[in-house]
């Protein structure tokens, strides 16, 4: 990952990192936008199956009578007159669907590198305090020890 992405100094390194967090940060806001505006074609199209419901009934209810009002109004306030109208909604909401997914995708590579720099990061931080090479040694020693204890118990 280091010679692929042509990092060669901490420094580098560090400034990747940063990067990384910001770019996550402006896509995870970017989804979140894209979501909203998902939701809110999502609840229009709601409204107008509910409005094609109560449409067809004969006799409504004072409540129901409320609820069509409220879903013509809501309706005609963002421009869905007609069934095209609410096929043409449909659409953009799939697509709107499929481009939030591809997104999504994009931001968890984000992360992903973003945990691999770090992790490298740690790493080269543990190194350059002196005692790393005696901590893998001592680690290794100790998996070897319940090792052969398991082997000895069977």
């Amino acid at each position: 990952m280091i010679n692929k992405d042509n990092i060669r100094s901490i420094g580098v390194l560090e400034g990747r990192i940063s990067k990384l967090r910001i770019e996550y940060e402006k896509q995870r806001q970017d989804i979140n936008e894209h979501i909203e505006e998902y939701n809110r074609m999502v609840s229009l199209l709601e409204q107008a199956q509910l409005f094609k419901e109560l449409s067809t009934m004969g006799k409504l209810s004072d409540g129901e009578q409320l609820q069509l009002t409220v879903c013509r109004q809501t309706l005609e306030n963002n421009d869905i007159r007609s069934h095209a109208d609410a096929d043409s909604l449909r659409e953009k909401a799939r697509l709107l669907g499929i481009k939030i997914s591809a997104l999504k995708d994009k931001l968890e590579g984000c992360r992903n590198r973003y945990d691999v720099y770090s992790d490298i990061f740690k790493t080269y931080g543990e190194i350059t305090k002196g005692d790393y090479i005696s901590k893998l040694v001592e680690e290794e020693k100790q998996w070897r020890e319940k090792d052969t204890k398991k082997k000895r118990k069977l």
